[in-house]
């Protein structure tokens, strides 16, 4: 019954829709023919005919259709690049955020209005046929989605690229929220078909753990290594097509999954031992669970450790076996491959190519690591200690025994080099050892084995250069770069913003899709007032679209004419939700008191989720769901400052989000945030940002000019001042201000409703300490200065000229965020691709 209301409410939805512009007949030709292949699939796949399905028979069907136009030309073109000498981009990450794949196909084949008109005809609407699709369960946050913007504009410049990851099953977690507190809960987003994965029965791999090893050397010196007693775990590949706009050559995401040497013991099974019949097979398939487990104790340690070594390890013999069969001399390895790690996850790859080429292909110990050097680079994602990964060195000497001795000699010959350029020191010695007080650090060993380390902003390249790497930087300063990211402007425009699209393609003409130069020329309709009014118009339709898709899809209400201000990013106590929050504190109070009279409604909307073992973050969300309750319970609050918490954000729930926004609240601490990429994707759908000099805000306020963004608080020079001379202390500037005093007071006196009745202290004491330092990331320290630029946001909002104009503006300058200009920089800086001999 609920399949059929669904599909009634597209079929009123698609007959509710203005007339279509009149069709050419070659246009009417190639939609008829659309309608006939998806009639004809869902014959096939489900036995019924079109107007006896349902949904997601229509969606499958449709899909599948889209993937036929993808299959040959993927598997024809990525033959012949592998054959053709062009150097070809590994790109190594834990996760890709990649979100739904159907409406990006759709927009980068240039088929999105062939298939909607197609749709419309059976009686569909496209918009809800796409609902049907489940966001892919493979990325959490900002590196995640980067990835995925990535492989796209590779594609997109028909640059040779392959990004590898794991399939996971249950991905990271389906947030829900009860009471007021996040619950995590498993994310079954393979339950549905996979329309777009291939599984690749001709790449599997074997990855051993555990175990001893066993050095033998012969006369004439070489090595054979044996592994006594290890457990095997089998890699199986699935492929999945990227495809770039108008694109010639779509990359593949190759996502392994494991799977157990053995699946099932039959004699334990006869014998009644039921549970270990199965065990080896639970403990493999465990691996390709779920992205980023628990680790807060010793067995979540351990699997994270599987994880990073199996995908290194399966995607280094998925390259040496390819590279050997291809071109047959190991030796041109660095000639045809760069290899990017992402992020600390997958630094193990680098001993591991240095195993395969010395145990399995007989290379000599310098030669390996030249390969290596020449082969891998290194892209730093954060400055974060606690995500500069280490390991602790039993647990990775006891599962990956032979990975263990190769970077204890990587780290005991650069212990010698460093003594011998510094006799003495050996403080720096310490520092720049890869183990050192029983921990291996992953960051050191990229950084030392990596052609090229890069930051994510030019800030954050800085900062590596200057602090976190600052005695590798004066050792090889030419390793060292600042490369800014960015955001595909398929995805965070075409596919998130459509309305907005076509007003661009309709003022300047088509192209930005694929030369993100050309927006440029948006910037002098700023001043023109009829541009201006129909970029607002679009702008509240998509304010009206995301408060429909916030009630069918949350059950949330949202009023789509007050000023939307969000917050959308990963919960961390260095992006600061927790300033917002206090603010909003501030805001109830001032209005309580009778202040406030002339402020507009406002609508603001908090994304976020917590790592299920980050307590402090937890907390937050609750706190962010307590104000959101007060204000609702009191009619002089309840409409003009609601506060709304965006459960289980995801990329679909960031395409209706980033083209609603008015502001966009980028307020981390001054040098923490390594770049941002929500801060682009909100700026390019002409949200103003409100935020401090960090990442790439610094960057973006270089783009649009001081009149048109709101930066506020310390920087990074400032906090590095007050920090050296100990001068902040956080309880006398919350003493010394009555309104920050009097909001603080919430968290501990009960005014903020809990389903049981608790009170949120343990905040209160962070920001407050009865002594010793408090207040770790300047949340006080900023929070004046913050006040009055939040006002001087709504003063401008109310000027809509001047609004309006700040927005187009925004817009106009975004180009330079495409992760198309990224990639570029990337190939020109580091990769060389498309340039084999």
């Amino acid at each position: 019954m609920a399949n059929a209301t669904n599909n009634e409410k597209a079929k009123t939805k698609a007959a509710a829709k203005p007339a279509a512009p009149k069709r050419t007949a070659e246009e009417q030709a190639r939609i008829d023919e659309v309608r006939a292949r998806i009639e004809k699939r869902v014959r096939r796949e489900f036995a019924v005919t079109a107007d006896k399905a349902v949904l997601p028979q229509i969606f499958q069907a449709a899909a599948l259709c889209v993937r036929d136009e993808v299959m040959d030309v993927w598997a024809a073109e990525r033959e012949r690049s592998q054959v053709s000498g062009d150097k070809c981009l590994i790109y190594l990450c834990a996760e890709y955020l990649i979100g739904r794949a159907f409406s990006n196909n759709l927009v980068n084949l240039g088929l999105y209005d062939t298939y909607a008109a197609a749709l419309a005809d059976m009686g569909y609407d496209l918009g809800e046929v796409e609902e049907q699709e489940a966001d892919a369960g493979l990325g959490n946050g900002g590196l995640g989605r980067l990835a995925a913007c990535f492989l796209d504009s590779l594609s997109t410049l028909d640059m040779p690229a392959m990004g590898f990851g794991i399939r996971y099953e249950y991905g990271f977690f389906r947030q829900e929220i009860h009471d007021g507190q996040q619950v995590e809960v498993p994310d079954n987003w393979t339950l549905g078909s996979d329309v777009w994965s291939v599984e690749r029965a001709d790449r599997i791999f074997e990855v051993k753990f555990g175990g001893q090893i066993d050095e033998q050397w012969s006369e004439d010196g070489k090595l054979t290594v044996n592994y006594i007693g290890a457990h095997s775990v089998y890699a199986e590949a699935c492929d999945m097509p990227i495809v770039g706009y108008e694109s010639k050559l779509p990359a593949t995401l190759r996502l392994w999954r494991a799977r157990a040497a053995q699946q099932f013991d039959l004699a334990r099974f006869n014998q009644g031992d039921y549970e270990h019949a199965v065990a080896e097979r639970d403990l493999a398939e465990s691996i390709s669970k779920v992205l980023y487990p628990e680790d807060s104790h010793k067995r979540g340690q351990e699997l994270r450790l599987r994880q990073f070594y199996f995908l290194v390890s399966a995607t280094m013999q998925s390259m040496v076996s390819a590279h050997k069969r291809h071109y047959g001399d190991l030796h041109t390895l660095p000639d045809r491959n760069a290899i990017q790690i992402n992020d600390t996850h997958p630094a193990l790859a680098i001993p591991e190519l240095i195993r395969i080429l010395i145990d399995e292909e007989g290379f000599e110990w310098e030669e390996a690591v030249d390969i290596a050097r020449r082969t891998f680079n290194y892209t730093n994602h954060t400055i974060m200690p606690e995500a500069l990964e280490k390991w602790d060195a039993t647990t990775l000497q006891h599962l990956l025994p032979r990975i263990f001795r190769i970077i204890e000699t990587i780290d005991a010959r650069f212990r010698d080099r460093i003594w011998q350029q510094y006799p003495g020191d050996t403080e720096r010695v310490n520092r720049m050892a890869i183990i050192n007080g029983g921990q291996v650090r992953m960051a050191n060993l990229c950084v030392l084995a990596c052609g090229h380390v890069n930051g994510v902003s030019q800030l954050h390249g800085q900062i590596l250069r200057t602090s976190v790497f600052r005695d590798f930087y004066t050792a090889y300063p030419d390793r060292f770069l600042g490369i800014t990211n960015g955001v595909t402007q398929r995805r965070w425009l075409g596919v998130a913003n459509p309305g907005l699209r076509k007003l661009v393609d309709d003022t300047i003409g088509e192209g930005f899709m694929k030369d993100w130069r050309k927006i440029a020329e948006l910037e002098p309709y700023a001043h023109d007032p009829a541009f201006r009014k129909a970029f607002d118009e679009v702008k509240a339709q998509n304010k009206r679209r995301f408060a429909d898709w916030m009630l069918a899809n949350r059950g949330i209400e949202v009023n789509p004419d007050t000023i939307i201000d969000a917050q959308a990013k990963r919960l961390h106590e260095y992006k600061r939700q927790l300033m917002k929050a206090l603010h909003i504190l501030s805001l109830y109070d001032r209005i309580i008191d009778g202040e406030l009279e002339d402020l507009p409604p406002i609508t603001f909307v908090f994304a976020a989720k917590a790592a299920p073992g980050y307590r402090r973050a937890k907390d937050i969300i609750r706190l962010i769901n307590s104000i959101s309750a007060l204000i609702a319970s009191d009619e002089r609050t309840r409409d003009r400052i609601p506060v709304v918490f965006l459960q289980n954000y995801d990329v679909t729930s960031a395409q209706h989000l980033v083209a609603a926004a008015d502001i966009s609240e980028q307020i981390s601490t001054a040098g923490m945030e390594a770049s941002g990429t929500g801060n682009m994707k909100f700026m390019l759908n002409g949200a103003l940002t409100l935020g401090t000099m960090d990442g790439a805000n610094v960057e973006i306020a270089e783009q649009v000019g001081p009149d048109n963004i709101f930066i506020f608080g310390a920087t990074v020079e400032d906090l590095t001042r007050v920090k050296l001379e100990g001068s902040y202390h956080p309880r006398a500037t919350a003493d010394g201000n009555p309104m920050i005093s009097r909001v603080l007071q919430h968290l501990v006196d009960g005014s903020l409703p809990t389903s049981d009745g608790s009170r949120f202290e343990d905040l209160y004491h962070s920001l407050r300490p009865d002594g010793g330092a408090g207040d770790r990331y300047y949340v006080l320290y900023d929070f004046a200065a913050y006040d009055e630029r939040f006002f001087d946001a709504i003063e401008a909002y109310q000027d809509r000229d001047r609004w309006l104009t700040s927005a187009v503006i925004n817009t106009a300058k975004a180009g330079y965020f495409s992760s198309d200009r990224a990639i570029q920089d990337y190939d020109e800086q580091i990769w060389h691709l498309n340039k084999g001999e």
